[in-house]
Formats: C-alpha cells, sequence, structure tokens
C-alpha cells in the first residue's frame, strides 16, 4: 500500500527570518541586561537646580579673595570642551539607533508576510485533509441513511399490521363484549390511526382510517344500546360489572360521548318526573314544591344505592343529575308564576321559596368542593339560587303584602293606648323593628336585588309614618289640665323618637350590608332619622308645656294676691311655694321616664325660658302693683330662679326650696337662658319698684333698663303702678322729651363721622 502523503509539512526557515529573529533576540537581551544594572548615584551640577543662587555659586568656585581667575575659567573651558563632545556622541549615536530601527522594522514586516504565508498553507491543507475524510466517508453516511430508512419502514408495516390485526381484534372482543380490553385495545387504535393520518393519501391506509370510524360508531351504539337494555324505565334490570366496564370504553370515545352518556342516563331517570309533574295541574302548584324535592330525594337513594356503582366517580353522575333536574323545576315554577301571577297566594309563595332555598343548601352541602386550606377562599356552589331566582322577578307580590302589613300596623298603633306599659319606649317601637328584621333575614334569603331595594324604600315610608303616628299621639296643647299619664306619654315619645332614629341608623347600615353592590348607593334613612329627630323636638316642646299647664293653679294664686296692698315684704309668697312643689312632682316623674339626659337638659331649657316668659306676662295681670310689691315679686323672683337651677339637679325623693343648695352646678346653657328670662322679669319690676314722684326718676329708669322701649312698653308699666291717665301724662311727656333727644344725639354724631369721612371729596 502507498503511503498517504504528509498533511502538515514542516519548513525549514529562510535565512532572513533567521537573521530578524537572532537580531531582536540580542535586542531584548541587551534592553533586559540594561534594566538589570544598577544606576550609578546621579551628581547634579548646581547650574542645573531650581533653586540656583549665583552668589553661592560665584563664592564656590572663589573660595577664596586670592583664588586665581585664570584657573577657574581654564576649567570651565575644559567643561565646555567635555560637554561638546558628549554631545556629540550622543547624537552619533541617536543617529546610529534610528538606522537600526527602520532595518529592524522592514525585518519585521518582512516575518509578518512570511507568517500570513504559512497560515494560507496550512488553511489549504486542511480543506484538502476535509475533503480527503468526507470522500471516504461518504459511502458510510449513505448506508447509515438507508437503514434509517429501512428501520422506519419496518417500523411503519409493523403498525400498519398491528392496526389491521387490532381492526380485526376488536371486532371479536366486542362481540364477546369485553369492554376493558376494548378500552384498551381501541386506546392503541386511536393512537395509530393518528399515526396514519399523514398517510391518507394511500389507498389501503385510507381503507384502514375508515375502518376506524366506523369502529367507533358501532361500539358507542352497542354500549348506549346496552345501556338501553340494562334501564328499563329508569330500574336498572342488568349487572353492573359490564356496564361499569363500558365506562371505560366511553371514555376512550372522548369527552363529547362520556357527556351524551351522562346526558341520556338523566333523561331517562327524569322521564317519569316530567310526567308527573308537567301533567298533573295540581301537583304542579307552588304548594306542592316540597313534593318535587322529596321525589328527587328518593331518586338520588336508588341512584346511590344502585346506579352509582356503574358509573366511575369523577364523572360525577350524581351531580349532573341534580342539575338538569334544578332546570327542569325552575322552568316548571317560571311557567306556574307567569299563568297564576294575578292570583298568587303570598303565604304558599313564601313557603315555596323557603323550601326550594332549603333544598339549594342541601345540595349545594352534598356537592360542594373540599377546602382543604381553612385560608383559601370558598368557592361559591353552583346551586346556590339556582331555582329560587325564579321566584325574584314575582317578589313584587310579597313586598306589597308587606306593605300592607304594615299599613295595618300603623293603624292599629294610632288607637292604641301605650302609656301604661312599663317600658323605657313605646312597645310599638319594638314591634315594628322586629318586624322589619324578620323581613329584612326573610328577603334577603330571596333576593338582594331590585325587590331588596323596594323593601328598603318600603321601609322608609313606613318609618315616616312611625313618626307621624308618634305625633299624633302628643298631648295636644288645647287641653285644661294635664296628669302623670300625659308627662309619662311624653316622656315615653322621646325614647322612642331617640330610639327610632338610633335603631333607623343601624337599619340602614344592615341594608347597605346586605343589598347588592349595585343598589348601595340608593338606601339612606337620613330623611326619616331627622323625622324623628324632629319628633323629640315637638315632644320636649310639648312636654314643657304639660309641666307649664300642671303649674297654672300657683299662678292662679298669684293673681288672686292683692299686691296693690301688700304693706310689707316678708319671705317667699305662696304661690312660689306651690310653684316649688308641682314642678318638684313634674321633675320627678321626668327623670323616672326619660331615659336620655341630653333630651332632659333641652327640657330644662325649654321648659325655664317658656315658664319665665309666662311669669313675666303673668305679672302685667297683677296690676296695680305697689312699690313694696314690686319689692315682694322681686324676692319672689329671686326664689324662682333658685328653684329653677334646683330642678336641674333634683332627685326622684327630693324637694324643691329656696333654702336648699344644689350639689351640682347647672349646665352654662342653662344658666344664660334663666339669667336672660330672670333679667328680663327684674328689670320691669325694678321700674314698678321706682317711685313716680320725682317724674324724672322712673323716667331715667325705664330709659336705663329698656333702652329699645318705646312709649306703649312704658305706659303699660305706669298702668303697671297703678298710676291713672293724669299722673301718666307728665311722666310720658318727659319720657318723650329724654327719649327724642337721646334719638337725635345718635344721628348728629352719625352726620359729623359722615362729614369727617367725605370731607376731602367736597374741599
Amino acid at each position: 500500500m502507498a503511503s498517504r502523503p504528509s498533511i502538515i509539512t514542516r519548513t525549514r526557515p529562510s535565512s532572513a527570518a533567521a537573521t530578524a529573529n537572532q537580531r531582536s533576540s540580542q535586542a531584548r537581551d541587551e534592553s533586559k541586561e540594561t534594566r538589570e544594572q544598577p544606576k550609578e548615584p546621579e551628581h547634579k551640577d548646581p547650574l542645573d537646580q531650581q533653586d540656583f543662587d549665583p552668589t553661592q555659586y560665584i563664592a564656590m568656585i572663589f573660595p577664596s579673595k586670592s583664588s586665581n581667575a585664570d584657573k577657574v575659567l581654564t576649567r570651565i573651558k575644559s567643561k565646555l570642551v567635555s560637554m561638546d563632545d558628549d554631545i556629540t556622541t550622543l547624537v552619533r549615536q541617536q543617529a546610529e539607533k534610528g538606522v537600526n530601527a527602520k532595518t529592524e522594522f522592514d525585518e519585521c514586516k518582512d516575518s509578518i508576510l512570511i507568517l500570513f504565508e504559512k497560515i494560507r498553507r496550512i488553511r489549504e491543507k486542511a480543506a484538502a485533509s476535509e475533503q480527503l475524510v468526507h470522500d471516504i466517508t461518504r459511502e458510510i453516511t449513505s448506508l447509515d441513511q438507508a437503514k434509517k430508512n429501512l428501520m422506519l419502514s419496518m417500523a411503519t408495516v409493523k403498525k400498519l399490521q398491528m392496526l389491521a390485526s387490532s381492526l380485526d381484534h376488536m371486532k371479536t372482543i366486542m362481540a364477546r363484549k369485553q369492554y376493558l380490553d376494548v378500552a384498551q385495545l381501541f386506546e392503541v387504535i386511536i393512537k395509530l390511526s393518528n399515526y396514519f393520518e399523514g398517510f391518507r393519501n394511500v389507498a389501503q391506509i385510507a381503507v384502514l382510517l375508515e375502518r376506524v370510524v366506523q369502529l367507533r360508531i358501532d361500539l358507542k351504539r352497542q354500549i348506549f344500546s346496552d345501556f338501553d337494555a340494562a334501564f328499563v324505565g329508569g330500574t336498572l334490570r342488568s349487572v353492573v360489572s359490564p356496564l361499569s366496564d363500558s365506562c371505560f370504553a366511553i371514555q376512550v370515545l372522548g369527552p363529547d360521548t362520556q357527556t351524551e352518556l351522562i346526558n341520556w342516563y338523566c333523561d331517562t331517570q327524569l322521564k317519569e318526573y316530567k310526567a308527573i309533574f308537567r301533567q298533573n295541574q295540581e301537583i304542579a302548584s307552588l304548594d306542592s314544591v316540597s313534593r318535587r324535592y322529596a321525589w328527587l330525594k328518593r331518586l338520588l337513594k336508588v341512584h346511590d344505592e344502585e346506579h352509582s356503582p356503574v358509573f366511575p366517580p369523577h364523572w360525577k353522575v350524581a351531580e349532573n343529575l341534580c342539575e338538569r333536574f334544578c332546570a327542569d323545576t325552575k322552568k316548571d315554577i317560571s311557567d306556574v308564576l307567569m299563568q297564576t301571577e294575578s292570583s298568587i297566594d303570598v303565604k304558599v309563595m313564601l313557603l315555596a321559596i323557603q323550601q326550594t332555598i332549603e333544598f339549594e343548601v342541601k345540595v349545594a352541602g352534598r356537592f360542594s368542593p373540599r377546602n382543604f386550606d381553612d385560608d383559601a377562599p370558598q368557592e361559591q356552589s353552583k346551586f346556590k339560587a339556582i331555582i329560587s331566582c325564579c321566584f325574584e322577578p314575582y317578589l313584587h307580590v310579597y313586598i306589597e303584602s308587606e306593605d300592607r302589613n304594615l299599613a295595618a300596623m300603623m293603624e292599629s298603633y294610632k288607637t292604641s293606648c301605650e302609656a301604661e306599659e312599663e317600658e323605657a319606649v313605646l312597645v310599638s317601637s319594638t314591634d315594628l323593628f322586629l318586624f322589619y328584621r324578620q323581613t329584612l333575614v326573610q328577603c334577603s334569603k330571596l333576593s338582594t336585588n331590585k325587590p331588596f331595594l323596594d323593601l328598603c324604600r318600603l321601609f322608609g315610608k313606613w318609618l315616616k309614618a312611625y313618626s307621624d303616628v308618634l305625633v299624633a299621639k302628643l298631648p295636644k296643647d288645647d287641653k285644661k289640665s294635664y296628669n302623670e299619664d300625659e308627662i309619662k306619654l311624653a316622656c315615653l315619645i322621646i325614647n322612642t323618637a331617640d330610639y327610632c332614629a338610633q335603631t333607623a341608623g343601624q337599619l340602614e347600615e344592615k341594608l347597605i350590608e346586605k343589598i347588592d353592590e349595585r343598589f348601595k348607593s340608593n338606601v339612606s334613612f337620613s330623611q326619616e332619622v331627622d323625622a324623628f329627630i324632629n319628633v323629640t323636638g315637638l315632644a320636649v316642646k310639648a312636654l314643657a308645656n304639660i309641666v307649664e299647664m300642671m303649674a297654672d293653679s300657683a299662678i292662679t294664686v298669684m293673681l288672686k294676691r292683692p299686691w296693690g296692698v301688700v304693706d310689707s315684704v316678708g319671705d317667699q309668697s305662696e304661690y312660689i311655694t306651690l310653684i316649688g312643689t308641682s314642678l318638684t312632682n313634674s321633675v320627678t316623674l321626668i327623670r323616672k321616664y326619660l331615659t336620655t339626659q341630653k333630651y332632659l337638659r333641652t327640657f330644662f331649657d325649654k321648659f325655664s325660658e317658656s315658664f319665665l316668659n309666662k311669669f313675666h306676662a303673668s305679672i302685667y295681670r297683677c296690676r296695680p302693683i305697689s312699690e313694696v310689691g314690686a319689692e315682694q315679686l322681686l324676692l319672689d323672683t329671686h326664689a324662682l330662679k333658685t328653684i329653677l337651677i334646683q330642678m336641674t339637679t333634683v332627685g326622684s325623693h327630693s324637694e324643691l326650696s329656696p333654702t336648699s343648695d344644689a350639689k351640682v352646678p347647672p349646665p352654662a346653657a342653662f344658666l344664660k337662658i334663666l339669667g336672660k328670662g330672670v333679667l328680663k322679669v327684674e328689670q320691669l319690676l325694678k321700674v314698678v319698684l321706682r317711685s313716680h314722684e320725682p317724674v324724672s326718676g322712673i323716667v331715667e329708669t325705664f330709659i336705663m333698663l329698656f333702652p329699645d322701649g318705646d312709649s306703649t312698653a312704658f305706659q303699660k308699666i305706669l298702668e303697671l303702678k297703678g298710676l291713672k291717665r293724669a299722673e301718666q301724662l307728665p311722666i310720658l311727656e318727659l319720657y318723650s322729651q329724654r327719649s327724642g333727644a337721646q334719638a337725635e344725639q345718635p344721628s348728629a354724631k352719625q352726620g359729623l363721622a359722615t362729614k369727617f369721612k367725605f370731607g376731602k371729596m367736597w374741599t
């Protein structure tokens, strides 16, 4: 055998390249030796120093005055000559180095060209070697590809043979109804047929694929026929095992076939249900809804005991059966509601809804997915409101029924007598909100959409009506006498209105929590709460009027006393004692029945203001009043003020007396109202107390105490003193002069200010 030529041959370097390499090596060695030689210590010339000092340099070259200048000059010239020689030598060396560098650079370029040539030759030899290897292995690659194609053809033929034999064997085991083997073999056939889908253009393969399609149809038909024969009239009359095995074959046929079989089973089982409840109108009515759910309960029991072993658990056949039952039942109930909408019995409908909701809860509990993670959100069941939602369009009948019930309750509240009850609020209010609570809970189970919003509006409507009922129950102002029952009733109405205002706000929050998100903004009881707050104001005013009227007997004693002939001032008058006794009894009852402190303070404010106005008006009815009588009335006014202050702290068994001290100071707002009313009475009595002689004294007193008063008010006070017409004329004339002069004084001052203000404009 001839020896193969060497792929890579060694070449001897040229002489030029060798010379260049040798010189480069010598240059590197010289530079290395130069770097390694120790540096000689440098002796710096004083002339090269930066801080050169000429004086010191002259002193150095002439160390003494006797130094010979010729010697120094000779030494300097010798140094200059030496320096010139050094410079010449350096220039010559530099020139020689420049020539050598250019020579070395040219040699490097030549070396690079030689290197490139070597690389080119290596590439050419590598390409030649690669082509040589390719030529050697060409036949091997061809044989390898042929082997692969042959193995693929053998595998394809083998799969084709398997498909044909499987189809033949499939007919045999199908005839024997060996469905477990059928399921396994048909799964293999499906995989093989999918493999040969790309070979459908081959006639023999196309025929086999058509046989697969036909086999699928035959298998499905055979299994469905078996189920038809097994479930006669919905009752299982066959052995479970073959049917259970056939379900595995159904799974292999695909999810559509599985769903079709489940639907067939549900239709078969519900056929009797449709026949019973759709053909008999009596059983199909709303009052027979419970029968429907009882029928399904029996059906599920039969399914669990007899039919469930037929189907795989993950098919969820029972859940699908219930879902189909709910869909059919929803349609039936919707049809019944549509037909009987005008004559629906609300109680029957509510009972049907309740039974339906209970059924949905039970079914959802049975089929709800188990959540093993406590923190994960619970999935909503598909059975929630699956049937009961059909009642929602007809819940207006229920709302109208509740409207009628509330109307009847309001009529009974108007005529009921509730003052005798031992409760803090009227029982009617608690009954009303209890009814609201029960209705809310019931309606929230039925719907939280539009019907629930209608219920919210219904609640608001009758809350407003109940506030009107409370106003109508207040004691009327036209009565001449009152008793404890009126006080108790007024207190109960105040408590009830306050309770209703608070509970209405809580009811609003609860309704907003329950109602669907779309309708939350439409729920508001602000107007109803304002109505109850207004009722409390009216009730407090009525209570103040009742207590004031119960003290009228004391005012009558005051009016009957001859104030014009009182000749001495003693202790408080009898009528003040009667007022204190009356207020003690009234306030004791009010504290007993009134539960809210803020309304008690409001009562004190309103009563004090109203009663002092009445006391002030009663003084005008006591004419004539002597100066001593006015002094006695001033004393009584102070006693009355003390009694009114003590009224704010009276207990259930204490008495009001001007000599007793209040332990707790009354509120500042009350003292302000009381002081304003007492001051008004004291100003009147101080004018009456002033003698009309001299005339100027009483006039000055009236002007000082009543700066905004007029002659009419002054004349009434003069009549209150018992002055005759002739005695009043000079006093009124002087008052007119004094009041006119005082009226002109501010006008003059205002004119002066105006002139001063606008003086610059007119100058």
